[in-house]
């Protein structure tokens, strides 16, 4: 289980530091909501409370991306202010909010479905 939580906190590590620990969708200056001070690097001098929680999407759904998509191709930072509960709204319903279908959040990071399933595929 140790293998899969690193797995996990460095696909959190390096979404955030690729989108530059902002939301990649409203671009809210941001922070990991599990902790840690990473973001300091992005953000110099600006108080944690005016910086929103982030978390690292999977764009396509873990459970249907080769060994869980734990990639970059395949993560988005977005804001808990909730630009993640809109983009979430497409993994339940299967019916995406304007502006956060998959191909909208994959245009955001330059990458696409096809990518995140290559680099995907290197998990197995």
């Amino acid at each position: 289980m140790a293998g899969k939580k690193q797995v996990r906190t460095a696909f959190r590590a390096t979404v955030f530091r690729r989108d530059r620990y902002h939301c990649a969708a409203c671009g809210k200056p941001g922070r990991d909501r599990q902790g840690g001070d990473a973001h300091r690097a992005f953000h110099p001098g600006t108080p944690d409370d005016q910086l929103v929680p982030l978390d690292a999407h999977h764009i396509t759904d873990r459970n249907q991306m080769p060994g869980g998509g734990y990639v970059l191709e395949n993560g988005i930072a977005l804001c808990d202010d909730g630009c993640h509960r809109l983009a979430e709204v497409f993994h339940q319903t299967g019916t995406a909010h304007p502006g956060f279908a998959p191909d909208d959040l994959y245009a955001r990071v330059d990458s696409s479905f096809e990518a995140a399933r290559h680099a995907s595929e290197s998990l197995e």
